[in-house]
């Protein structure tokens, strides 16, 4: 598995429904994943909708920022 090498950070998107993993270096790739929630008349399950996908944003920077380990931690297992 090669290293990624890439530190990102996890922002709101401007225009749509969803969170974005994104780059904090340039010139490498700005946006890395967008995860997306449903938005409803129901404000309470439009709010777990919104967490959820906060926490699976912040699952992928935490990975993409850990990289190190991960691959260390894959390569002796």
């Amino acid at each position: 598995m090669k290293n990624p090498n890439i530190k990102t950070k996890v922002v709101h998107s401007q225009s749509k429904s969803a969170w974005n993993v994104i780059g904090q270096t340039m010139p490498g790739k700005y946006k890395i994943a967008r995860l997306p929630y449903v938005c409803c008349d129901d404000k309470v399950v439009e709010e777990i909708n919104r967490l959820e996908a906060l926490e699976h944003a912040q699952f992928i920077s935490h990975c993409f920022n850990h990289s190190e380990a991960i691959i260390k931690a894959y390569d002796h297992g």
